[in-house]
């Protein structure tokens, strides 16, 4: 990702479990939720290009 692209604010609902889970990983790695779901995202995204679907991430 580049740093000239803007980011946009995304509401998501998760369970109570995964938000206490993501509040220690963030806490122990001294970074916020955001920076997680980006890195996440991220993966996510990178996943389904190596799957070469037709999504335009390619």
């Amino acid at each position: 990702m580049t740093s000239s692209k803007k980011k946009v604010p995304v509401t998501t609902h998760l369970f109570e479990d995964q938000v206490q889970m993501l509040n220690k990983i963030a806490k122990e790695l001294q970074v916020t939720k955001a920076v997680l779901f980006r890195a996440a995202v991220e993966q996510l995204l990178k996943k389904y290009e190596d799957k070469q679907l037709d999504i335009g991430i390619k």
